[in-house]
């Protein structure tokens, strides 16, 4: 799995193109509409966002941006700065150099200017987050404190580092900025990223924030964010739809566990589900909500009790066929009881109480999923005998053709190779190799996917059979591959990983069995 500090360092190398600090009105207007929400709305709310407003919500929504890996679409109350984690990543990436003007007029009464440091102490640290959106504060001084990451100027002193994101390796754009004032104060703000290195968008962001007065950031604090993928060929903006397509179709229950962790398949407490699936799934398996789902919100973060256990759902009201229905698409399972009865099973027979490792301990069981950035995926939590206690799922929404997808964030082919004979061949990344033994040839490929800055550290080992694709597995932190065709043309493809070590024998894939 990611290691998180590596996906830190990420969060906060994504760039930002549109400079915060506008100063042109016609700028402005072209990066960003208003809109009324409703014909009853007070018109001095629509004027209260002025060019400065908006450029101040900019910096704040972008700082989010880089803080929370692009999206809060994870567990947990609010979404926004709801953890210390997220919270020291927003002070770590407040000082962006584009922002310079407006940071230094919306922070004078905040932080200390000593030459070319920033400082900021405990107290005004705290004034900040929760003027951003953040409810409790108390344990993100402590955790700056201990972390060698962040630079403590003094115990009670914070620098804050100088970002200039732009012109980085992993820049992305920010597009299409959208600012809708609705009733009782309240803001919903809108955007696209598109990465000039995929040549394509990435994923629609959705804000809604509250007006605070006391607030430097506009004169609003966040609520929550919502970060949903863009398909290459879908690129507009879909009115409010937050799910990636209108219609998922009819559900259709898993029969197995099916063929690949990429199907997202699991089961809990004897039944199967697949992911996305509607939430009336997990009601009529025993699973209580006591609370009321809103329909115009569209998103709801809920908590489901069976026996004393608990889940923690995100849910997206989306259309089922032609009725509109709550879909899961992120799961989480509460801490176990030592007397609970929930039991639950993952792909390739993992359950609780099994060892919570993979092969030769290269990392805690799961699956990062490289279709669109950091988070997603299925992953798992240990005791501290190292068996696994719980999993947490956040749906990676497959493309109607997901090898398309990686296709297309992979590393272009540099060249081809013809392989007639059997034996051991080593294997460099982004090379056709064509199998010319068979009857039909296999071209077999280690992907790499150092075309997008989150995927880098993957490569996926893809097979195709005449017109048929298939990634046979990811390999995370892989170094060395070698192809070995016996005598029955039996192939396989023999990893080593970074971490092992030289006398470990490397972890064997089949691709291609006797028939």
């Amino acid at each position: 799995m990611k290691k998180i500090f590596t996906a830190i360092l990420f969060i906060f190398s994504i760039s930002i193109m549109f400079a915060c600090g506008l100063t042109g009105r016609e700028k402005t207007v072209e990066q960003a509409e208003i809109y009324e929400n409703n014909s009853n709305e007070n018109k001095s709310d629509v004027d209260e966002l002025s060019e400065s407003d908006i450029e101040k919500i900019k910096w704040l929504i972008q700082t989010l941006h880089a803080s929370h890996g692009g999206a809060s679409n994870t567990i947990g109350k609010g979404g926004v700065l709801d953890t210390k984690e997220k919270q020291a990543a927003f002070l770590y990436t407040l000082n962006e150099v584009e922002c310079e003007n407006i940071l230094k007029d919306s922070l004078e009464k905040y932080v200390i200017f000593e030459n070319d440091k920033k400082l900021i102490s405990s107290e005004n640290a705290e004034f900040v987050l929760k003027m951003a959106g953040a409810f409790d504060t108390t344990d993100v001084w402590q955790y700056l404190s201990k972390e060698d990451s962040f630079h403590m100027e003094s115990e009670d002193m914070f620098a804050l580092p100088v970002y200039a994101r732009e012109g980085s390796e992993n820049f992305i754009e920010f597009r299409d900025w959208t600012f809708i004032v609705g009733e009782n104060g309240k803001l919903t703000v809108q955007y696209k990223t598109y990465s000039p290195a995929l040549h394509g968008y990435i994923d629609r962001v959705k804000l809604r924030l509250h007006k605070n007065k006391k607030s430097i950031f506009g004169g609003y604090s966040a609520d929550y964010m919502l970060s949903v993928p863009i398909e290459p060929e879908g690129t507009t903006f879909n009115q409010d739809e937050f799910c990636r397509e209108e219609n998922w179709g009819e559900y259709r229950k898993p029969l197995t566990m099916g063929d690949s962790i990429d199907d997202y398949i699991f089961s809990l407490d004897d039944s199967l589900y697949q992911m996305p699936f509607p939430l009336e799934e997990l009601i009529s398996n025993g699973w209580e909500y006591n609370g009321n789902l809103i329909e115009e919100e569209k998103r709801a973060e809920i908590t489901l009790t069976k026996d004393g256990d608990e889940i923690f759902c995100i849910c997206w009201y989306c259309k089922e066929s032609r009725v509109p229905k709550w879909y899961v698409v992120s799961i989480k399972t509460g801490l176990i009881r030592e007397n609970s009865n929930m039991d639950f099973e993952l792909f390739s027979g993992r359950k609780r109480g099994d060892y919570a490792y993979d092969y030769r301990e290269h990392g805690i069981y799961g699956f990062w999923d490289p279709l669109y950035g950091y988070g997603y995926g299925i992953s798992v939590y240990a005791a501290d005998d190292k068996t696994i206690q719980g999993f947490n799922i956040r749906y990676a929404p497959k493309y109607t053709n997901r090898i398309k997808r990686l296709n297309e964030i992979a590393t272009d082919i540099k060249d081809e190779v013809s392989i007639t004979e059997n034996g051991y061949t080593k294997l460099e990344r982004d090379i056709s190799y064509k199998l010319t033994m068979y009857e039909e040839p296999i071209y077999v490929q280690i992907k790499s996917l150092d075309k997008v800055g989150w995927a880098d550290d993957m490569d996926l080992i893809w097979v195709k059979r005449g017109e048929q694709e298939e990634i046979v597995e990811y390999i995370e932190y892989g170094m060395y591959y070698t192809l070995f065709i016996d005598e029955n043309k039996e192939a396989a493809v023999e990893v080593i990983r970074i971490e092992d070590g030289p006398d470990m024998e490397p972890e064997v894939v089949p691709i291609v069995g006797n028939k």
